[in-house]
Parts: structure tokens; C-alpha cells; sequence
């Protein structure tokens, strides 16, 4: 990603900055990733046995009270494909009935998938995503979206641009109807500054950048009849964007609030993210998190209030067929009440100063560790006796947060105690206490 600041100077500027920006087929902006000034805890608290409804290891208390199995892809598609993208066709084929489509990419070329939302083991058709030419690279299907007209899924990259290419809905009907079949793009492909996610809330598209890295960005599109994409903009002109967490791997909108879903790799599990739509700060947007199991993908959302978020384990690339296996093997999607993700409670903390009336250690200062939620808050605090240190972090968190204080000892690490808070308004001090050491640590929960 390019990290360069926009330059105001036209003259400045790449010649293919300066065609996107006049023809439009572009955001013709450039980003500098967002500087957070939260910390984000996500609810991990598990049984940390099996799971009760999926393979392998718990992932957390909230996600097996909310999720339970939906959908799966078959044997046959997951043996040389890996699933990405996940969106709702409501009515799809005029009769009533719904479809989960699902995208995938592999051997042979990515596919369309059609899943019956009423039966696991049913899948409707499988459609052939088709190149515009024999020579360009496949497109990675990380993101679907779909309106009445349109199917959006991210193409190939353009130099440093993604793209978003769309397909006509009929033409899709007609292949997944025959249960096979393949579709081609309509229309030029449009440059965006990411399409890593995709989703639609009314008459916006929403694309952002998926990041290892850091915090990135999301852009709201306007779509027209002819399914172009017109970049939103604020008032002082430039694109409106939102901030989205590290490694968002998918996105939906409900009920005024975008949920991401976030992954980063089959040794490490995933997170759901539940934000306010109407902020775009994410320190601000009142976020709400907990652990899902590993290698989430896309998330869609339906009109009848259900969610239902994808994975990517169950290919052969991470069900350990040819390589090690991920955590959790899930062979589709799971599906969950939105009302349960949309009204997560939750708040913010901010750590003040830190007060040492008496050290642990006879010798040096104490070297101390806060964890929230069992996470190191920071680096650890050097003090000793009658010591003030000013802290100043905020954290967000889900449910009930849990604060912890630890002496790094050469013994190990010296337990000092645990305060726990719900989810409202107070202001005051935790103390600590252990073996003649005593510490008071201010505190405020909004």
C-alpha cells in the first residue's frame, strides 16, 4: 500500500494518478493509515475445551451462545477451491426462495457458488467466474455484493488500484439455474482504492482494503442503474471513508451498525467486530469484539435478520490435506440472530495513573504489568516506592473487563490482584495488594 500523503500539486503527481483523477475511474486519493488512539480487547473467554457444534477448540462463550452451523460447501469444492465471499440473493429465482452465494478461487479458475440457506447439504449451482481474456491473473473472490440488478466481485489488481467488476444478475440466474455454466464481467472494470470486502446497505457499495499491518480504510459508493459506482463524498470534498480493523477479511451492515469479521491466518483464531455505522472514527464508533474460530472470511447479512459468516479452513489448503491443519476446520458458513451481534454491551476504559504506596522488590523498582482482559496493557511500568505514573490509555471492551496487576519478578511473575467492572458509568481507584506491596490505579468507564 502506498502510505504517501495526497499532494495538493496536480503537478506532482503520477500520470496515472493524473488520468484516474480526471476520468473519474478512481478515488483519486491516496491514504495514510489511520492512527488509533484506543486499544480494542475482544471478549476471549472460552471453555477452552471443544467446541460444542464445530471442530476443534472453543473460540470464545459469545460466539457459542450466538453462532451455530449453517450451510456447508461440498467435498468436491473444497478440494481444489477456497471459499472468500459470502452475500444474500433475496428471491433469486422469482419464486420465493433465497440463495447464499458464495465465492471461491482455485484450480481452474474461480467460481460462484449457490447455496440453499434451508439445507446444509444443498448446493444449487456452481457458476465459473470468467476472465475477460485467456492471459489476466484470476481474481481472489475476496468480496461479493448484490443488489437487485448486480453481482460486485473485487477483479484483478491494477497496478495499485483494486478493481470491482460487476455481472448481470440474469445472466447469473441462467447459469445457476442450470447448475452450472460460467459469467462474464459487463462494463469497464472500476478502479477502487480497495476491494479486499465488500457489502450493500440501500443504493451504497461498500469497499475496503484488507491490511496485515495496520488499521485501514473503507469508501461508500453510490450505485447507479447501470451498476457504475460514484465515490461518496464529505463536504470538504474528499472521499467518505471509514476506519476498519486490522485484517477485516468480510463486512455487513445491520440495524445501524457495520460487523467485520477478521482473520490472519490458520494458527490464530478470528475476531467479530460490531461497530455504530455513523461514525467512521473507529476509537469512537463504540466498538464491540469477541473471538470466533479461526480463518473467518466474508459475512453478509438478511432482511429476515439472520447472519451468516464464511470460512475458509475447510479447503484443502487448511484442513490439513497438504499442509498443517487450521485450528478450526469449518466446511462453510454459520449463521446467527443479528439482534445478538447488534446489541453486544460493552464500554470504554481509561487507565490514569498508576500509584506505587509501597513496593514489592527491597532492592531496584518494581517492574509492573497491567492486563486487561489477560492482555499486557503497554510496555511495563518501572516504580518504586511513593511513585506516581501517569498511564493514560483507553481500552475498549465487551462485556464485563477484567484488570490485573503484576510485579515482573526473576521468579516469575508476582499476582497482585484482579478488579472486574460492568459496563457503566464510574469513576474511581483500584488498589492492589500483596506481601507488603500496595498499588492504586485511577480509573474511568464510559
Amino acid at each position: 500500500m502506498n502510505t504517501k500523503p495526497w499532494k495538493k500539486t496536480l503537478g506532482v503527481l503520477s500520470a496515472p494518478l493524473l488520468l484516474l483523477a480526471a476520468s473519474g475511474a478512481a478515488d483519486a486519493q491516496e491514504a495514510t493509515p489511520p492512527v488509533a488512539s484506543t486499544i480494542i480487547k475482544c471478549e476471549l473467554a472460552s471453555s477452552g475445551g471443544t467446541a460444542p457444534l464445530y471442530d476443534g477448540k472453543s473460540a470464545s462463550y459469545m460466539y457459542d451462545a450466538r453462532f451455530k452451523p449453517g450451510p456447508e460447501l461440498t467435498d468436491k469444492e473444497l478440494s481444489d477451491h477456497t471459499p472468500q465471499g459470502v452475500a444474500w440473493w433475496k428471491n433469486w429465482d422469482g419464486k420465493g426462495n433465497n440463495l447464499l452465494l458464495v465465492t471461491t478461487y482455485g484450480k481452474g479458475g474461480a467460481h460462484i457458488v449457490g447455496l440453499d440457506p434451508t439445507d446444509r447439504t444443498k448446493t444449487v449451482g456452481t457458476v465459473l467466474i470468467k476472465p475477460r481474456n485467456g492471459t489476466e491473473e484470476q481474481t481472489h473472490a475476496g468480496g461479493i455484493a448484490v443488489n437487485d440488478k448486480w453481482a460486485f466481485i473485487d477483479g484483478p489488481k491494477s497496478g495499485g488500484w483494486h478493481t470491482i467488476r460487476k455481472y448481470s444478475l440474469s445472466g447469473l440466474r441462467a447459469s445457476m439455474t442450470a447448475g452450472n455454466g460460467s459469467v462474464s464481467p459487463a462494463g469497464a472494470d472500476r478502479k477502487v482504492y480497495g476491494a479486499s470486502f465488500l457489502t450493500i446497505d440501500g443504493g451504497h457499495l461498500y469497499a475496503g482494503k484488507f491490511s496485515k499491518e495496520h488499521r485501514d480504510w473503507m469508501y461508500s459508493y453510490t450505485i447507479g442503474g447501470d451498476g457504475s459506482l460514484t465515490l461518496d463524498r464529505k463536504s470538504d470534498g474528499n472521499g467518505l471513508r471509514w476506519e476498519v480493523p486490522q485484517w477485516t477479511q468480510g463486512v455487513a451492515v445491520a440495524d445501524g451498525r457495520f460487523l467485520f469479521s477478521t482473520s490472519s491466518g490458520r494458527a490464530k483464531r478470528s475476531n467479530l467486530y460490531v461497530t455504530n455505522k455513523a461514525e467512521t472514527n473507529l476509537d469512537k464508533a463504540a466498538v464491540r469484539c469477541f473471538r470466533a474460530p479461526s480463518m473467518a472470511e466474508g459475512i453478509t447479512a438478511t432482511p429476515a435478520g439472520e447472519a451468516y459468516l464464511l470460512f475458509e479452513s475447510g479447503s484443502y489448503k487448511y484442513d490439513g490435506t497438504s499442509s498443517e491443519r487450521a485450528i478450526n476446520v469449518i466446511d462453510g458458513v454459520h449463521r446467527a440472530k443479528l439482534s445478538t451481534l447488534t446489541s453486544l454491551p460493552g464500554g470504554k476504559i481509561h487507565f490514569g495513573t498508576l500509584h506505587c504506596v509501597e513496593q514489592e522488590d527491597f532492592l531496584g523498582d518494581d517492574e509492573i504489568q497491567i492486563k486487561v482482559e489477560d492482555q499486557q496493557l503497554g510496555k511495563s511500568v518501572q516504580i518504586g516506592s511513593g511513585d506516581k505514573k501517569r498511564i493514560d490509555k483507553t481500552v475498549q471492551f465487551t462485556g464485563k473487563v477484567s484488570v490485573k496487576l503484576y510485579e515482573n519478578d526473576v521468579e516469575g511473575d508476582d499476582y497482585l490482584g484482579q478488579h472486574v467492572f460492568d459496563p457503566v458509568n464510574k469513576d474511581g481507584i483500584m488498589e492492589f495488594s500483596k506481601d507488603g506491596a500496595k498499588y492504586r490505579l485511577s480509573y474511568s468507564i464510559r
